[in-house]
This record gives structure tokens, C-alpha cells and sequence, in this order.
């Protein structure tokens, strides 16, 4: 055919959230966090990164948006400190109104801009509404002299326009557990600010995510945190070899292209069905299929696609690798050990092994299991490319 393929990256989009009507999968997921939100209930959603979480959330919100609520989001994973963490915050709930949305769009990528359009934009009965605090929250002088007032009167904010508009407003906070970091703030401080100012805000419901499932269950488990049982855990389910299926060939439909059933299955055996590993396989296998100007996708395509993937994210293995190492002397070796299935304790001592491994689950390669001391490599490719590394001592496989 002489016809433009479409892109692959288009068809199987990776390193982003995926919009909702790209998503494969997850749609009970979707109906049920936006039904609890909806329904005054908050939520926290926590699993690796990469594995479709935030696509969920946002998906959630959009339905929660349709139903009439108010809807706002942050990710203090991408904010420099509780000023920066205050005004987006501040911002993203301001954008429900449609005058204060308009003022912010007009004001895009200049910050001074956006401070004198905000303050004409907000009328003296808005002040009213929403507080006379309220405009340290986006003037970057005022909120950097006081950070921690700043970022609580975000917090308030919320609550403010809800009450005033009748509203109901779900509130999106992705990668939670940077609370815990130290950034913002003094983390106990912090959460208890956030817990009292959600207990004072019946209009208001919060879905927090985070990809450190250990550190969101601290945050959130123990009786002695400021955030005990706040939240409902709510455990995304698995994406179907069905859902999967269905997906990937209606993608593929795109650019006229069909998928064999074989080919599938050996797809999503390489991709162990991790969400980001099958679209970035799905993805290579479509491009070298448009390589090989087919439009029909065999196993032979997909082998190669795998193949692809792999040499793709060589880079992203590397620098992962040296993130590694640098945890200490074991943290390769443990880190093979996971991935081939051998005993991992053998000529290290227990406390440096417990240690090693709980640094390695911090950033993110491992996770623990059903069972005490069980743990896996998140990734598939990650995986692979560690079992194929030259190995850093000892090896025993374990028989379990």
C-alpha cells in the first residue's frame, strides 16, 4: 500500500498518561474510583509507575467531571518546593470556574502575567468566596516568603469553591508519597495540616496515588500516622488477555493492520501483560512491521518487535543499572538474584541483604510479594536485561 502508516508511537503511546478513549482495559476500574469519589469517598490507588495508574485516575476524574463535579489535580513528583507545590494547586481548582480558567490560559508561560490577570479576575465577591488569602497562592513573591501558609491555604481552597458553587470537588494528588520527602515541608507537620483540613471539608473528596506502594501503605496504615486510615486501598485489576487482545487489534485497525492469535499470545508471554512492557512491544512490532511494509503482524514480527523493545530502552537500563549500584557493593547482585530466582541471602548477612533490598524497592526495581521476603522485578524488560548482565558473585537457585 502507498497510503501514510500511521505512527507507532501513535497507535502505542509509553511514556504518558494514556487519554481515556486510547485506554485498554482498566473501564471497571474507572466506573468503580469514580463512583466512590463521587460518593464522598476517598481513595488511594498505589502500585509500581508504569503500570497505567495515573491513566486510571485521570480517567476517573473526567467521568466524576461529566457527572457535574469539579475536578482538580497535582503531582508533587514534579514541583520544586511547597510554593510551587501551592500555586499549582491553587490554579488547577481555580480552572473550574470558566472566567479564572480563562484568565490562566491567557496567562500560560508567564508568570507575571498570570498574577495581574488573576487579580483582575477575581472579584471582590470571589474574594469573598474563596477567602482574601487566596491570592499568595499564585503571586510567586507572596508565596515564597511564606511557603507553608501558601500551601495550606491551597489546601482550603478546595472546600472554599465547592461550598460556594454547590459543587461537589474531587481532588487528584498523583505520586503522593513525595509528601514524605522532606521537600515540602516537615512530612508529620504536612500530614497532619492535610489531614485537618480534609476532615474540614465535607464537599470535598481525595484520590491519592502513589507508585511506592510500601511508603504509601505507611503513610496511610499505621495508627499513629497522621493520615491512618483516611483512605480506602483501592487495588487496580489485571488488564484481560481478552481486553488486551481486543485493544491491540483495534489499535492496529488504525492503519489497516491485523495481529495472528499466536502472535498475541507471544506478545503478552514477553510482556508478562505489564502495561507499559505490551504497548512499547506492541509498539516496536508495529514498526518494524511498517519496516517490512507488511500490515499483517506474525510471530515472527513480534519476536523481532521484542527484540526492538529491548534494544529501545538499552539507555533507560543503563542509567537504571548505575541507580543500582549506587544503593552499595550488593545492590547488583541482589538485584540479579531477584530477577533469576536464586537465593538471595548466600555469603551476605541478613541485615545488609534486608537493607540492600529495601533500597532497591525505594527506587522502584523490585517489590515485595504475598509473602514475607518474596520479591520480584517490576518490569519484564528490567528482568531480562538483568538476568543477561555478567553476574556480580555467587549464585544459587533457589528451588522454591
Amino acid at each position: 500500500m502507498g497510503d501514510k502508516r500511521v505512527a507507532s508511537g501513535e497507535l502505542f503511546p509509553t511514556d504518558s498518561p494514556i487519554p481515556a478513549d486510547q485506554m485498554i482495559g482498566r473501564g471497571d476500574d474507572v466506573e468503580r474510583i469514580a463512583i466512590a469519589l463521587a460518593g464522598a469517598t476517598n481513595l488511594v490507588v498505589a502500585g509500581p509507575r508504569r503500570t497505567g495508574k495515573t491513566s486510571a485516575c485521570e480517567a476517573a476524574l473526567e467521568v466524576c467531571a461529566q457527572d457535574g463535579c469539579y475536578v482538580a489535580a497535582v503531582d508533587p513528583f514534579h514541583k520544586a518546593d511547597a510554593a510551587q507545590l501551592a500555586q499549582d494547586l491553587a490554579l488547577s481548582v481555580l480552572a473550574n470556574r470558566t472566567a479564572l480558567r480563562q484568565a490562566i490560559e491567557r496567562a500560560r508561560g508567564a508568570p507575571a502575567r498570570l498574577a495581574e490577570l488573576l487579580s483582575m479576575t477575581v472579584s471582590l465577591r470571589a474574594r469573598q468566596d474563596l477567602g482574601e488569602d487566596i491570592e499568595m497562592t499564585w503571586t510567586a513573591s507572596q508565596s515564597r516568603s511564606d511557603p507553608g501558609r501558601a500551601l495550606l491555604t491551597a489546601l482550603e481552597l478546595p472546600q472554599r469553591i465547592a461550598a460556594a458553587d454547590g459543587r461537589r470537588l474531587v481532588l487528584f494528588i498523583d505520586e503522593f508519597q513525595e509528601i514524605a520527602g522532606g521537600i515540602f515541608g516537615d512530612p508529620g507537620v504536612l500530614t497532619r495540616q492535610l489531614r485537618a483540613v480534609l476532615q474540614r471539608s465535607p464537599s470535598v473528596s481525595v484520590l491519592f496515588a502513589g507508585s511506592m506502594e510500601h511508603l504509601m501503605r505507611d503513610l496511610f496504615s499505621p495508627d499513629d500516622r497522621a493520615l491512618s486510615q483516611f483512605g480506602s486501598f483501592y487495588q487496580l485489576g489485571p488488564i484481560t488477555t481478552e481486553e488486551w487482545s481486543e485493544g491491540i487489534s483495534q489499535r492496529l485497525a488504525l492503519d489497516h493492520c491485523t495481529i495472528t492469535p499466536t502472535a498475541v499470545e507471544r506478545l503478552l508471554t514477553a510482556s508478562e501483560g505489564h502495561p507499559r512492557t505490551t504497548m512499547l512491544i506492541a509498539r516496536e512490532s508495529h514498526a518494524e512491521a511498517v519496516h517490512e511494509l507488511a500490515h499483517e503482524l506474525d510471530d515472527a514480527i513480534v519476536r523481532r518487535g521484542g527484540n526492538r523493545a529491548l534494544a529501545a530502552e538499552r539507555l533507560r537500563h543503563e542509567q537504571l543499572l548505575a541507580r543500582i549500584r549506587a544503593v552499595g557493593r550488593f545492590g547488583q547482585l541482589l538485584a540479579q538474584r531477584v530477577a533469576l530466582g536464586a537465593v538471595l541471602y548466600d555469603s551476605i548477612a541478613p541485615q545488609t541483604a534486608n537493607r540492600t533490598l529495601r533500597a532497591l524497592q525505594d527506587i522502584g526495581v523490585i517489590a515485595g510479594g504475598a509473602r514475607r521476603g518474596q520479591w520480584h522485578v517490576v518490569d519484564p524488560l528490567v528482568r531480562r536485561y538483568l538476568r543477561d548482565l555478567p553476574l556480580e558473585g555467587p549464585l544459587i537457585i533457589s528451588k522454591n
